[in-house]
């Protein structure tokens, strides 16, 4: 009997000993695969048709390459029904496996997931094999884990004098909460301690700044002393830019004067480019005169967002100085238009012809715009002036440029939701109606895929007289019939909600079918880095592309470019300091092609550094021909949108990009 308890004793010793023990580890050579393998091939086809039966059964393949690549595979997939069978990867053998499965599971964003990922945490291992496994266990919480999980991660405050790698994971899992709108308060002092003091590693410095400069947190002001010595501190671009827009955020009258002062002395344009959005922070035209000094700034990008300021927040006071804007051909016109929506709002009515002198330039500038952007900037000064109307009617009818179009469209939505529209069209009668129905009716038969979108989501909430000239329910259903999928997947999905509410239906949302398999043989001889260059009229960027990351993506950009389809495309989209976007086939986001590739995110590949290239989205599975350049780090995509390359040079030339600027070519090597 006596025996019989030792042997219980060691056996449990052995067990405690064993769950301590570093994970078993394969040679390098089988937790490895190549892109030529027909089981990697294999397993990437089932996720390109989201098979998930097909996929699931590698989970249990003999080699950990398979099962590390099926798991990885459902973090692109996110079927939250195969949170079970994840689940038992938390127990491989291989810790690589054991990660996969940790960030597919987050990647479901699953209340079933949180369950087994706080059971796989490994409480014991504070320096051991299992680090970054916990980690990336925190951060997964952060995208699938209740209030009572973040409270718990809140009380981990000794992680600040623990490894570096549990920090970073303790930062990450706080952000991922707070994108999902949950914030603990007693987590802030820790945060913003992280945020400022250099001797954290930049990752995990970057994640708590990044917490700081999204989310609304009313206690920040507590905090002006600390963000205003790191904001002039430090030295990392990537890093400062966070730390002003946190600083900004505090709105104190110390923290204007401190942002005049960086103002002076950073010479960095996306530094700059935080700075200047961060003014928005101070209302009743507190920072109108920083304002009016970036709008002569070199860079149409900090200038536009100057004047985005002034648009909001300037006063009557500043109408003067901005009028002498208006009449000036030295400002560009991604900045004047808006520098006329201020004029609109801070001139007082009485104030005849003045307001009229802005106006009067707002249609001389429509009518002699160098380019349909320009054009459509200026067409959306007029969105609060229901009196011009008729002018844009009357110019709807006869424009062909679908971004014009989209931009018109847009605005006579908002026109009529103006509160003094029916004071200056009286009367049930009146022809404006009659005129805006056969606008609308002309976007509807071609159809106008931005147009159309815009209508729909105009009629899907509208109680309006209009509603008794146009007839949404044919007009919108004629127009859906036209459409082609999976090319007007945005359009038809924003026409079908409209129609399912009219005719009091449940509606479901349209997902692209498979259409597009990979096409393996494009990647024949091709190395694991593919270089290339983006030639555009302001100078060349350089880059390089990933197959192994993202392989369907990779081969479908190699393909377009082949074909010759980027040549010419403008930058139909540029947010100063986040991305450039192009790829559009009619110029204003809406356009697409016939076909729909799949979303194919990478927990090794994320938006943790400038320059990185990604596929622009209408969902999950809806990427084809659109892609964007990030001027920053943007963590709050990761897992959302696929990245599959990188600038290596060129991220200056970016910074001299407008929108309606042109790719010439691209070349691969």
């Amino acid at each position: 009997m006596n025996w019989f308890r030792v042997l219980c004793s060691l056996l449990a010793v052995f067990l405690i000993l064993e769950s301590c023990l570093p994970p078993v580890q394969e040679d390098l050579n089988n937790i490895s695969i190549h892109k030529e393998d027909p089981e990697y091939r294999s397993i990437k086809d089932f996720q390109d048709r989201r098979q998930s039966d097909s996929l699931a059964r590698y989970l249990t393949a003999p080699r950990a390459a398979i099962r590390l690549l099926a798991a990885q595979a459902f973090g692109s997939y996110r079927d939250s029904l195969s949170v079970a069978k994840l689940s038992n990867l938390l127990n491989d053998p291989v810790e690589a496996v054991r990660q996969a499965a940790v960030y597919s599971l987050g990647q479901m964003g699953s209340a079933n997931a949180e369950a087994p990922l706080t059971k796989a945490f490994v409480a014991v291992d504070s320096f051991g094999p299992y680090l970054r496994t916990n980690a990336m266990i925190l951060e997964a919480l952060g995208k699938c884990g209740s209030d009572s999980t973040l409270q718990l991660l809140c009380k981990l405050q000794s992680y600040k004098n623990s490894q570096p790698v549990l920090l970073e994971g303790l930062m990450a899992g706080f952000y991922r909460f707070g994108l999902r709108g949950k914030i603990c308060s007693s987590s802030i002092a820790m945060i913003v301690e992280i945020a400022c003091n250099k001797n954290y590693n930049d990752i995990t410095r970057l994640y708590a700044i990044h917490f700081l400069q999204r989310f609304k947190i009313p206690e920040i002001k507590n905090y002006y002393k600390e963000l205003r010595n790191a904001s002039f501190e430090e030295k990392n671009a990537s890093l400062r830019m966070g730390l002003i827009t946190a600083l900004s955020a505090t709105a104190t009258p110390e923290a204007l004067s401190s942002l005049e002062e960086l103002y002076t002395r950073i010479l960095d344009n996306r530094v700059q480019c935080n700075l200047i959005r961060g003014l928005q922070n101070f209302p009743n035209g507190m920072a109108s005169p920083l304002a009016i000094k970036a709008l002569q700034n070199p860079s149409t990008q900090i200038s536009a967002l100057a004047a985005e300021y002034l648009k909001i927040h300037a006063t009557e006071s500043d109408a003067q100085e901005l009028m002498s804007v208006a009449y000036s051909d030295n400002i560009h016109w991604s900045s004047k238009s808006q520098i006329f929506q201020a004029l609109i709002r801070i001139i007082s009515p009485v104030k005849k012809i003045q307001r009229q002198a802005v106006f009067d330039l707002i249609v001389r500038s429509v009518n002699h715009a160098a380019s349909p952007f320009e054009k459509a900037a200026y067409v959306r000064t007029l969105d609060k002036s229901p009196a011009y109307l008729p002018f844009l009617l009357q110019l709807g009818m006869k424009e062909k440029e679908p971004v014009v179009l989209t931009a018109i469209t847009e605005t006579i939505h908002k026109i009529y939701q103006s509160p003094n529209f029916t004071t200056i069209f009286k009367g049930r009668l009146n022809p404006v109606y009659q005129l805006t129905t056969a606008y609308l009716s002309k976007q509807c038969s071609a159809p106008d895929q931005g147009s159309v979108a815009t209508i729909a989501e105009w009629f899907e909430k509208e109680q309006g007289l209009i509603s008794r000239y146009f007839r949404p329910d044919s007009t919108l259903g004629l127009a859906l019939s036209s459409l082609s999928l999976p090319r007007d997947i945005e359009t038809y999905n924003a026409v079908e909600k409209t129609l399912s509410k009219l005719n009091k239906r449940k509606f479901v949302e349209k997902k692209p079918d498979y259409n597009h398999p990979i096409h393996w043989e494009s990647l024949t001889n091709q190395r694991d880095t593919i270089h290339g260059e983006i030639i555009t009229n302001k100078g060349k960027l350089e880059f390089e592309l990933y197959p192994a990351i993202a392989p369907g993506t990779v081969i479908n950009f190699m393909d377009l470019c082949s074909k010759k389809f980027f040549d010419g495309k403008f930058i139909h989209r540029l947010v100063p300091n986040f991305v450039i976007q192009t790829g559009c086939p009619r110029g204003d986001g809406y356009g697409s092609l016939d076909y729909s590739i799949r979303t194919e995110t990478h927990p090794d590949f994320e938006y943790k550094t400038e320059g990185i290239i990604g596929m622009a989205s209408a969902g999950l599975d809806t990427e084809c021909s659109q892609f964007f350049i990030t001027f920053s780090p943007t963590p709050h995509l990761d897992g959302r949108y696929t990245a599959f390359g990188k600038l290596t040079k060129g991220l200056e030339v970016m910074g001299l990009f407008e929108q309606g600027d042109k790719i010439n070519e691209i070349h691969l090597f």
